[in-house]
């Protein structure tokens, strides 16, 4: 069966209505089945989907996460469990954080697209992927943002774009590949940028990175470590 839930609190902790969230709010969802359609909207600053350690969850296969955080000091703090998940996130406003795990130590997230979109100024993505046929975009437009990506091959795939100032962003791939999987694509319009891409396993690595501005340091490393 198709659930579909909208998450939106007003006051207090893990309230649900049908208007946006507004400053200094939490909502902790944890959705277990298949099918689900979950979507979160939170309006104003400090608002939080959870947060460590304390992290709102989807386990099962087939669902469609949608969280749109507008405002400044958020946190996205999200782990998904399953197959043939979809997972947007929408950020936009300045110092926000968002983490996101798909998979966990024993189960791995397989056939999943995670979109990520973040319009603002000094926020950090974390997001450590595990599993096979995964589509992960990230799009930053603002300055001093921070990404950190983990992506544990199997067909995997990575397309990275930001424009702004100070940003950092480090992904690693890993793991036995020869069957298509990791491949890179990061184009970055900015000064005073950091980028380091390691991507290895047995073979099949494509990285191709542009870097417009001033005072990059780009360091790749592809093959066995």
């Amino acid at each position: 069966m198709k659930k579909i839930l909208m998450a939106t609190a007003i006051a207090a902790v893990g309230m649900m209505s049908a208007q946006p969230a507004f400053a200094n709010n939490a909502v902790y969802i944890e959705q277990i089945g298949n099918t689900n359609t979950v979507t979160i909207t939170q309006v104003g600053a400090l608002n939080r989907v959870g947060t460590n350690p304390n992290h709102s969850t989807i386990t099962g296969n087939s669902n469609s996460l949608t969280a749109t955080q507008t405002g400044d000091g958020n946190i996205l703090d999200y782990t998904v469990v399953g197959d043939s998940n979809t997972i947007v996130k929408n950020i936009t406003g300045n110092n926000n954080t968002v983490t996101m795990t798909c998979g966990d130590g024993t189960t791995a997230c397989t056939s999943v697209t995670s979109t990520t979109t973040i319009t603002g100024d000094m926020n950090t993505v974390t997001q450590t992927i595990k599993g096979a046929n995964i589509t992960n975009t990230l799009s930053i437009t603002g300055d001093s943002n921070t990404v950190t990506q983990s992506i544990q091959t199997s067909n995997s795939t990575a397309n990275i774009t930001i424009i702004g100032d100070s940003n950092i962003f480090n992904n690693t791939m890993s793991g036995a590949s020869a069957g298509g999987g990791h491949h890179l694509i990061a184009s970055v319009t900015g000064t005073s940028n950091t980028h380091n891409v390691t991507q290895h396993g047995v073979v099949d690595t494509n990285v191709s990175i542009i870097t417009n501005g001033s005072s990059n340091n780009v360091t790749v490393v592809t093959g066995k470590q």
